[in-house]
């Protein structure tokens, strides 16, 4: 391998990496979050909406590392790239790992997250850190050839559980169905079927009225969502304006009849129509190329 290629060195310190070790499920969960990370990063900087299932395969590729060394000392794991081709070489992966460093110092400081931290990134950090205490793995040093050295520790991990709270509530606007309304006072709730599933909504009594008016009809509904962790499917929307959508109602046969004027037939004769001129010649001819009475 190179020299000039990407790398980063994760320190993992606490007990149970004393003696240079490492719990296998450990090094397993740091390794597959640290990537998961990567590329959710990555995605968010290149403009690409994250959904659920599988990643597209040029970002994985420009941000894939391998695991190339184990050294003693605490547990200090060597990650680099190795010879994966992408069309904008490390740039992508630099970019990512260089905005998780400012993600991280963010949530030590209390700053402003960079635009790239989604909740999908936040949910995943909270996993990273999740096995970080003070019996086995008490924090995470990681240094690298591109951006500034951080850290995963416990003040992180309490840092992400109160931020990841906000990040999962956005602005939102659903189109379907209003259906099954609670008007009682302590209640207020509705659900809205759109294409993809139903939302469990909730509303405030000013505008009680206003979807008693729209049950049962198709609505635009705008407000605050609070998201599930896929940061992309709405779990509970706080309904601040309710709108009905006027839609086509169905026309009878005869009201489109009487638009184009078109009338009933008087008789099935109607329908059968007048001589073709010059059918009998055609199909003289047809009879004479296949050949018939020969």
């Amino acid at each position: 391998m190179g020299n000039d290629g990407f790398k980063a060195t994760l320190y993992a310190l606490g007990p149970s990496t004393e003696g240079g070790r490492i719990p296998l499920a450990e090094l397993a969960r740091i390794a597959s979050e640290m990537q998961a990370t990567l590329e959710r990063l990555a995605l968010a900087l290149s403009g690409n909406q994250i959904k659920a299932g599988r990643r597209p395969r040029d970002i994985v590729d420009a941000v894939r590392l391998d695991f190339v060394g184990f050294e003693k000392g605490s547990a200090i794991l060597q990650v680099a790239r190795t010879g994966q081709q992408s069309w904008g070489g490390d740039d992508l992966l630099e970019e990512s790992f260089t905005t998780l460093a400012r993600g991280v110092r963010a949530l030590e400081q209390g700053g402003t997250l960079p635009d790239s931290f989604t909740p999908q990134v936040v949910n995943g950090l909270r996993s990273l850190t999740g096995g970080i205490g003070a019996r086995g793995i008490t924090r995470i040093r990681v240094t690298s050839t591109s951006a500034p050295e951080f850290e995963f520790n416990s003040g992180l991990r309490q840092a992400l559980r109160e931020v990841s709270l906000s990040l999962v509530e956005s602005e939102a606007t659903v189109v379907g169905r209003l259906q099954m309304g609670d008007f009682s006072p302590a209640s207020l709730l509705c659900r809205i079927d759109t294409y993809a599933g139903s939302i469990q909504c909730g509303f405030g009594s000013e505008i009680r009225d206003r979807v008693l008016d729209c049950m049962d009809q198709l609505v635009m509904a705008h407000g605050i969502a609070e998201m599930q962790p896929d940061g992309s499917t709405i779990r509970v929307l706080r309904i601040a304006d309710i709108s009905p959508i006027s839609s086509s109602s169905s026309r009878s046969l005869n009201d489109l009849a009487g638009e184009q004027q078109v009338a009933p037939l008087a008789s099935v004769d109607e329908l059968s129509g007048g001589d073709i001129d010059g059918l009998d010649d055609f199909l003289a001819a047809i009879s004479s190329v296949r050949g018939d009475g020969q």
